[in-house]
This record gives C-alpha cells, structure tokens and sequence, in this order.
C-alpha cells in the first residue's frame, strides 16, 4: 500500500508538472469574468435590443409616410379623343327648320359632315413621372398610443429578462465556485483522515511489534487505513471534476484545468434581513414583473381591438417633380386631401378579438397570482432552510470541539494502553464526519442566501453580505 501511495504521487507531480501554476481569484472577480464571458448573458442582451427596436417601431407609427415614386409606361398607341361632327350638330336641329333656305343648307352640312369624325390627341403612348407622396394619419381611435404602450412593456420583458438570466448564471456560479471551495475542503479533511489514520496504523504495527497490540488491531488499523485512502482519492476526482467546469466557465483552456483556485472561503453573514424583508421584494422580482407586463400588453391589445369600432382619418399629398409628356392641365403636379375610412361592419371580427384579449387579461392575473404564491413558498422554504445551516453550524462548531478533544483523549489512552485501536479509529471517523457537516453547513447556507437573493432578483447583495461575515 505504501508503494502504491508513493507511486500515485509521483504520478500526480508529473501531471501537476505539465499544468501551469494555479492562480487564487476571487468570487467577486470570477463573476465579473463570468458576466463579460457569458454567451447566455449575451444572447439576453441581443433579446433586449430587440425588444428595444421593437419599441422603437411602434414609436415610428407617430411620423408622416413620405414615400418617393418614379413610373414608365408605354401603350400600344397614342391616347386620343375621337368624336363624330354628327353630334356635334345636333343643337343646331331647330335653327335649320326654320325656313326653306337653312333646311337646304342643313341638308348639304348633314351630308357632307353627318358620318365624319376628327380625333383630339391628349398624350403621347408613352410617359414617365417622378413623384413625392406624403401621408399622415390624424385620427386612429388611438392605436398608435396603444401601440406606444405595448413597446414599453416589451421593451420592459426584454429588460427583465435579461435581470432572470443574470440571476440565472449567478447562482450557478455561486453552486459551482463554493462547490469547488467545499470539495477542496473535503479533500483536505479526507486528506488529514488519511494522514492521522495512517500514522495510527504505524503506531498499531509498532506496538505489535512489542507485543501491546494484537494482529486483529492492525488488521482493523490497515482496512481504517485503506478506506481513508479511497475516501481521499474520490475528494481529489470530485474536485478535479469540479475544477474542470470551473474553468470551463470562466472561458479558460481546459487543458489547463488547474489554473485557478478560489480564494474566497465559504462565510456567513454577520446580519441577514429578516425572512419578511425578502417576502416584500417579491411583487418587485423579475418573475412577477414579467407577467404584469404580459398582462399590460393585453390590456393595451383589448383597447387596440376597441379601436376598431372608430374612423381613420388621414391627410394626404402629392408633388409631381418631373414628368415626361405628361402635360400639367390635363394630370395636376400638385394634390392634397383627406380620406376617411369607416369599418361599419366586419363578421363579428372585432367582438372576438375583443374577447380573446380579454381573456389573455385573466390569464395573466391567474398566473400572476400563482407565480407570487411559488415564489412565498421558496423563500419561505430557502429562508428556513438558511436558518437551518446556522442553527447546524453553531451547534457543530462546539461538537467539533468535542470531537477532536475524544480524539486527543484516546489516543493518548491508547498509547497508555487504557483503550483499543478500535475506539481511536471510532473517534478519527467521527470527527471527520463532524467536519463534513460542519463546512456542508456552510455551503448549504452561502446556497440558500444566493437562492434568496435570485428569487427577488438581487443577486448584487450577495457581494455586498459576502464583505461583511464570517469565514469558516
């Protein structure tokens, strides 16, 4: 075993040889690395940008259209008017019956004239004009002022959307960094079992060797030993499995996955707001928010629809720049007005688009009161379970105590001979046990404090507690 044990080490220093030095960083920097890193926090923040443009389309509803347009078109032939003389002499009927002389003189005109015509040319067979066109709605029933709303609240999910995925990536970094300084600390604790147990198991060999102990003693001592042992080696894989997604996460190479250390123990807070101070922030956490803006866009959307049943007026107008054959008497360069339009009937369309909004409305004030109660029940749930981690922490700390003075006390017993190996080992497994819980203790507590703290969406008191406590 102690040849296996050498040999380990020698392996573990050439693969520690290869690596580069590790470096200390500290939570506060790690998430700052984190936040700049991250490709979720990034797609949030295009989200947001959209919801930002969107925001601004809706304010570009408030501007005039002014649209330029250039057209060609060539016919078949010439545009012309065509009119028979016929027709033409029609009014002049009873002027020729007055007498004998005007009717003979009618006659002549009649038939020499009464089946011609003559053509009027207006244009040419082809034209082309440039035009500027300009239109302004004065009257909507106030769409564009809903509309206005709706970007806002969009523009508002976009934003807390993006304060849900910073929350998110917070506590994943506050489970993955303490995580990482927890398996370090349990490394260190299975690494000291395994140290105090071996020297417990030469001491048991050596008084063999004088006849104190018996060989059941050191068989109990060696199998001691020997799970100490695996039990140190296993801490060592965790923490070079955690280590591993620590630096995946801070971006670094993961061949070099022993680059960074964190510096920043696990703590306690000197003072923490009491459970009815984190209950008042939930009507302002990112979840409860998100679904009042949901339920604000539709009951801009129920107002939209209503709109429906008012006129749209609009004002128009027309500036011909350039034409070609296209003359000015017969087609205006210049044109203004108004249109009115009136939806007096559409199938009952608007009614039901009425009433789906509507109901979008209690959906939302549904959910809204459900999402509250979800979040009354985690931080009460998270709020106990803190105070659960400090009760076990300061009754531990004077178990603790207990525990390493059982040890001192035994083997200072066994070495007189007043107890057995069994008893010393009993002892080193208790205590070691005792430290376990005590620094899990701590880790379930910086837990519930970042859960807390991401509930309400305000993970920056994290930093600001983790300034003013208590180190393990």
């Amino acid at each position: 075993m102690r040849r296996c044990y050498i040999i380990y080490f020698t392996i573990l220093s050439c693969i520690v040889g290869k690596h580069s030095i590790a470096q200390d960083i500290s939570f506060s920097a790690s998430l700052q690395t984190i936040y700049n890193n991250s490709n979720v926090l990034e797609l949030s923040e295009k989200q947001y940008e959209l919801t930002k443009s969107m925001h601004k389309y809706t304010n570009s509803l408030w501007f005039p259209r002014l649209t330029a347009l250039g057209s060609y078109t060539l016919m078949s032939n010439d545009i012309s008017v065509t009119q028979k003389y016929s027709s033409l002499l029609s009014p002049f009927d009873s002027y020729f019956q007055t007498n004998f002389i005007t009717q003979e003189i009618g006659k002549i005109i009649y038939n020499f004239l009464g089946d011609k015509s003559f053509t009027v040319p207006i244009s040419e067979n082809e034209w082309a004009t440039a035009d500027v066109s300009l239109i302004y709605p004065i009257f909507t029933g106030g769409k564009r002022l809903y509309a206005n709303n709706i970007g806002k609240e969009l523009e508002n999910i976009g934003l807390l959307g993006k304060s849900q995925t910073k929350s998110m990536v917070f506590m994943t970094w506050v489970e993955l960094y303490y995580g990482l300084q927890l398996g370090i600390e349990y490394e260190k604790v299975k690494n000291e079992n395994f140290l105090s147990l071996q020297q417990h198991y030469n001491n048991v060999v050596a008084f063999e060797v004088n006849g104190i102990a018996t060989p059941m003693d050191v068989l109990a001592a060696k199998v001691a030993m020997e799970e100490a042992e695996r039990e140190w080696c296993s801490a060592k894989n965790n923490v070079d499995v955690l280590r591993y997604s620590f630096c995946q996460m801070l971006n670094s190479d993961s061949n070099l996955y022993n680059n960074y250390n964190p510096s920043s123990p696990l703590f306690i807070c000197a003072s923490v707001p009491p459970k009815e101070w984190f209950m008042d922030k939930i009507d302002n956490a990112p979840a409860a928010n998100i679904i009042k803006a949901k339920k604000n866009i539709a009951q801009s959307t129920v107002k939209i629809n209503t709109t429906e049943y008012f006129p749209t007026i609009l004002v128009f107008g027309k500036q011909t720049l350039a034409s070609y054959n296209v003359s000015e008497n017969l087609v205006p360069h210049t044109m203004v007005g108004a249109t009115f339009t009136w939806n007096l009937f559409d199938g009952l369309a608007r009614e039901h688009k009425i009433k789906q909004s509507k109901i979008e409305v209690k959906i939302n004030e549904i959910e809204y009161s459900e999402t509250t109660n979800k979040l009354r029940v985690a931080i009460n749930k998270n709020y106990s379970e803190l105070e659960n981690a400090l009760k076990n922490i300061n009754t531990l700390t004077t178990t603790l105590e207990m525990a390493e003075e059982l040890v001192r006390t035994r083997k200072a017993a066994y070495s007189e001979g007043l107890t057995t190996s069994t008893e010393v080992i009993d002892a080193e497994n208790t205590k070691n046990k005792i430290k376990l819980l005590y620094m899990t203790a701590y880790y379930q507590y910086d837990i519930m404090l970042a859960s807390l703290l991401s509930i309400i969406g305000m993970p920056q008191y994290f930093e600001q507690w983790n300034t003013d406590n208590i180190n393990n």
